[in-house]
């Protein structure tokens, strides 16, 4: 083939560029699963909740319930070895139970530390930190997030949700430790007085 002037055209004028290979797709890197301590796990869960909005006093009241899991079953231990037996342990142990003067805590208190421990945990299957949560299987109910909170008993947003309650299905609190008055001494009896006169009752 020859070009309008006549000159046979070379190599170079004749040779299509060569087309250009695809780039090749490197692979998505997994996402990398955080590996918690309970501490850690703790503070994350927290600060999900402040995420969430919820009220301080209820972050407050979720953070000593956390605290005590910690107390018992360890700071540092990573939660993917915690299992159904120390939940129960947890569940079951003196600081959940019972006030530090020794004196039995109210039952919805005692719940609630429950509770909250078995909310951090799901928190963490939820973030990849857990294959699954290690806690007892209940009957089937509809699925929670685990940023889904209850109101600290005794809190403004609880005493609210009680007064909108029949009597019957309102909660009885227990009295705390700092709120409990020293029964009154033997060689110091209550007095007993008239109200018309202010006199003391002798009889």
């Amino acid at each position: 083939m020859t070009s309008k002037n006549g000159s046979i055209p070379s190599d170079a004028q004749t040779t299509k560029p060569a087309a250009k290979k695809p780039k090749s797709k490197s692979p998505k890197k997994p996402a990398t699963k955080p590996t918690w301590t309970l501490t850690e796990c703790a503070l994350a869960y927290l600060e999900s909740l402040k995420a969430a909005r919820k009220s301080e006093s209820t972050i407050s009241a979720y953070a000593s319930d956390l605290d005590l899991a910690t107390q018992v079953l360890g700071t540092e231990t990573p939660i993917a070895q915690i299992t159904l037996a120390d939940v129960e342990r947890f569940n079951a142990s003196e600081p959940v139970l019972r006030t530090k003067s020794g004196r039995d805590k109210a039952m919805p208190t005692i719940e609630r530390s429950r509770r909250v421990l078995r909310l951090a945990l799901v928190f963490a299957e939820q973030q990849g930190a857990l294959e699954s949560a290690p806690i007892a299987e209940k009957p089937k109910r509809a699925k929670k997030d685990a940023t889904t909170t209850e109101p600290a008993v005794g809190s403004d947003e609880w005493n609210e949700a009680q007064r909108k309650l029949p009597l019957h299905k309102r909660e009885a609190i227990g009295l705390d430790d700092e709120k409990v008055k020293p029964a009154a001494a033997e060689d110091d009896p209550a007095t007993i007085v008239y109200a018309s006169t202010g006199e003391p009752v002798t009889e």
